[in-house]
């Protein structure tokens, strides 16, 4: 039942670790601002402070990279797919939509996986330590889930409206870079014009690496308490919204000769 789904995550997965662009902004990219955020940016920092510090400068630079598959690397999978007319090859197979779909976000989940905790290594490396027990690091991979729906969500409706493979990974990592800048993943939370912390609380991505700030290095990190019972409504319901909303597109726009 599954094999189709599992032959396009092989297939997906692949061409994200050949892809020399890809792993550029997934891995090297955010590695590169960690080892910089860590030397640089926490000058002055009180020693005591400097482990939290940097450990949440990994968390906001795992995040950015979890942002980067989803928004940037798959809709340059699926730019490419339809710059190479798989789409259409694959209209006379017996291939259901949501078995390419799964096949594709298993792909995207691994390598996201991957460079998560090659980052992550980098962070230890650096010094990085954080807080909290097994029931906390349960509930930040769960914000991490939505995270990656939620920016997936956005990456796959790029992909589906975008005719080129470049066009889709520029817009994606572009729009991941802005929003990332203006979200408080580059500079604190209470250093945004209050029109940006408003942005940051309702944009899905960066509501949920607050959260995990806030379970990890706590509100002085985070900025804010994200876990109020209302917010984390918000960020589950509005992350959802978004990757039922890219599956609507992504079959309308790609598998609209499919019943």
């Amino acid at each position: 039942m599954f094999a189709r789904s599992i032959a396009m995550f092989v297939r997906t997965f692949k061409e994200f670790i050949r892809n020399r662009a890809v792993l550029f902004w997934t891995i090297a990219w955010p590695a590169i601002w960690l080892v910089l955020g860590s030397v640089v940016f926490t000058r002055g920092t009180p020693e005591e402070w400097l482990p939290q510090m940097k450990g949440s400068i990994t968390i906001t630079m795992i995040g950015f990279a979890l942002m980067t598959s989803g928004m940037g690397n798959l809709a340059g999978c699926i730019g490419r797919d339809k710059e190479r007319g798989i789409y259409q090859k694959i209209a006379s197979m017996p291939v259901k939509a949501w078995e390419d779909a799964l096949g594709r976000l298993m792909g995207i989940l691994t390598f996201a996986l991957f460079g998560s905790v090659l980052v992550l290594i980098v962070g230890f490396v650096m010094g990085a330590k954080f807080g909290g027990g097994v029931i906390d690091v349960v509930q930040c991979i769960g914000y991490a889930i939505l995270m990656l729906l939620s920016s997936a969500g956005i990456g796959v409706i790029f992909g589906s409206l975008v005719k080129s493979e470049g066009a889709a990974i520029n817009i994606g990592v572009g729009v991941t870079v802005l929003t990332a800048s203006i979200s408080g993943m580059f500079m604190p939370y209470s250093g945004l014009p209050e029109v940006l912390q408003r942005f940051s609380e309702l944009y899905p991505p960066s509501a949920a690496i607050s959260s995990i700030l806030y379970i990890l290095q706590g509100e002085f990190f985070a900025g804010y308490n994200p876990l109020t019972l209302e917010h984390t409504v918000y960020a589950i319901i509005s992350s959802l919204a978004i990757f039922i909303l890219c599956l609507i597109v992504y079959k309308q726009k790609l598998w609209a000769y499919r019943l």
